[in-house]
């Protein structure tokens, strides 16, 4: 992706005049025509392009066509800051700092479960083989000391998270906006900060996986080392290509905790750049004894001081971007049995499905009184995020309610939704027939891709028709549940935390918390012209 990108003529913004990310399809032809003949574009009295040979002959050009998921899943128009930075995260930029740093430097790498799903389900190995194959390669060639998974990085963010929201729901605390949205997904994020400003404050300020675990591996190691955090250069491997901009973010202190983020299609791209020779790599893997023992060699490449080196790479209950929703509700079930007599195996979670598979809502419910306890919803794609920020923006303050008139028109339609879900319910509606409420959901868990994390941009591609591809998804997704569930002790979790807050004396928000800004869009009127006629 980084490649398509040019920093030329760049203002603040990439107008889709100047750059876009989408590849244009030119036929083979170049700049001649299909007959040799040489072409040129110009803009007629009523501001087409036209396509006009040597000769005079004119042709009208096709205006070309954008999508949702051609530009919005992947930043659509970055900026020309976010354009440099992309340039910096590249596997060839990773290697150039292999080389020049080697002997001054020590490298450590985290990846993430959605690439070792990716990984093996495109070279038709088992993701524990792909696992053995990474910390080969990233170990015994390129001198690597540490890998770990992102496992206990997400856990401290699902913990963080959940805890946060059962705690600003029981305090009642005013500034607490309802329905919380994740903002794990830097797509997502970058969408709200440039397009939607009004939705940050429903943003949940929890750290993603990838940043929690770049400061915990970078610290604890420099740690074992005796080294100063700054001599380790920390790599990570992850399914999104806007995970590149998620390292880059300004946060409290000048230091970084990812270096270089690739995907598994830059690892396959690196690995024949240095023509390593894939089918040889996994015959070192199996030839070597230290090797066999999958959870000894994990607790071999984390650092000393890691919680639960096995357990970083294991799964989680959910969703396959990370199963925020999912575990929010087991959090708050947990909390429930235990303030109250009702035990566990008297509550569960119950999915309602919504008008498409990347929309659902889960439900906390006691099954002896029928009672929903606690909601949350999964929204995958920028179909249905639109959908969900316009519901989001009639209950704000910019929202209809801004006026009398406004109020009285609301107040009618909740009343014609109620009477409506009344005699639904009256005539004893079941799960199927029920509908997705997401302004009544504590928590949202919002992805950028369609199907989430593990149909990321950076993930290595199946065929490109539409039916084949979704089975390839499908197919990356059966590796992705492979990966075995890890039982992690959510107390002795907590306690981890905190001991290793005081022995590196950081700031608990340095570690969880994260920072938002609005983006302003350009205000000349060129760029104005140039992007509302597109």
């Amino acid at each position: 992706m980084s490649a398509i990108l040019s920093a030329d003529d760049l203002n603040d913004f990439i107008t889709p005049s100047v750059a876009c990310i989408k590849p244009v399809e030119n036929n083979g032809q170049g700049k001649t025509g299909g007959n040799g003949k040489k072409l040129e574009i110009e803009i007629d009295a009523e501001g087409k392009p036209m396509e006009v040979s040597k000769e005079g002959n004119t042709t009208r050009l096709q205006r070309a066509q954008i999508s949702l998921s051609d530009c919005l899943a992947c930043s659509g128009c970055i900026t020309s800051s976010e354009e440099v930075l992309m340039q910096q995260h590249s596997h060839k930029e990773f290697l150039k700092a292999l080389d020049k740093y080697k002997g001054e430097k020590t490298f450590v790498a985290s990846i993430s479960h959605q690439a070792r799903a990716s990984l093996s389900n495109a070279l038709g190995i088992s993701v524990a083989d792909v696992d053995r194959m990474l910390i080969k390669l990233f170990v015994d060639r390129l001198g690597f000391v540490k890998v770990v998974g992102t496992g206990l990085g997400r856990r401290i963010s699902l913990k963080q998270m959940s805890q946060g929201i059962i705690d600003a729901l029981q305090s009642n605390d005013k500034d607490h906006r309802k329905p919380i949205l994740t903002s794990v997904c830097p797509g997502w994020v970058m969408y709200v900060e440039k397009t939607h400003p009004f939705l940050l404050p429903y943003m949940d300020s929890t750290k993603s996986p990838q940043q929690i675990t770049g400061l915990l591996l970078k610290r604890t190691t420099a740690a074992e080392l005796h080294v100063r955090p700054e001599k380790v250069y920390n790599l990570s491997v992850m399914p999104c290509f806007d995970k590149k901009l998620e390292a880059a973010r300004d946060e409290r202190d000048e230091q970084v905790d990812v270096d270089c983020v690739i995907t598994p299609k830059e690892v396959l791209h690196m690995l024949e750049e240095m023509e390593i020779n894939l089918d040889g790599l996994l015959h070192e893997v199996s030839t070597d004894p230290s090797y066999a023992d999958l959870s000894a060699l994990y607790e071999r490449v984390s650092p000393r001081y890691w919680l639960y080196p096995v357990e970083s790479w294991t799964n989680d209950e959910g969703s396959a971007s990370g199963g925020y929703a999912f575990q929010y509700l087991i959090a708050a079930m947990h909390k429930y049995a235990a303030e109250t007599s009702t035990g566990a195996g008297h509550l569960t979670i119950r999915k309602v499905e919504g008008r498409n598979p990347d929309i659902y809502e889960l439900e906390l419910v006691n099954t002896d009184s029928g009672e929903t306890l606690a909601r949350s919803a999964v929204v995958n794609g920028f179909r249905n995020i639109q959908n969900m920020v316009r519901k989001i923006k009639q209950t704000s303050e910019k929202g209809p309610e801004a006026n009398g008139k406004g109020r009285t028109a609301l107040r009618r339609r909740r009343m014609m939704r109620s009477h409506h879900r009344r005699g639904a319910e009256v005539s004893g509606g079941n799960d199927s027939k029920q509908s997705v409420n997401l302004l009544k959901c504590e928590l949202i868990e919002v992805m950028a891709c369609p199907e989430g994390c593990i149909n990321g941009g950076g993930l290595i591609s199946g065929p490109e028709d539409h039916h084949s591809a979704k089975l390839w998804v499908d197919k990356v997704l059966d590796k992705y549940w492979t990966i075995p569930n890890g039982g992690i002790n959510t107390d002795e979790l907590e306690s981890w935390v905190q001991n290793w807050l005081d022995r590196f004396t950081v700031c608990s928000s340095r570690l969880l918390k994260t920072r938002f800004r609005r983006v302003e869009a350009p205000k000349d009127n060129a760029t104005i012209a140039m992007t509302s006629t597109w």
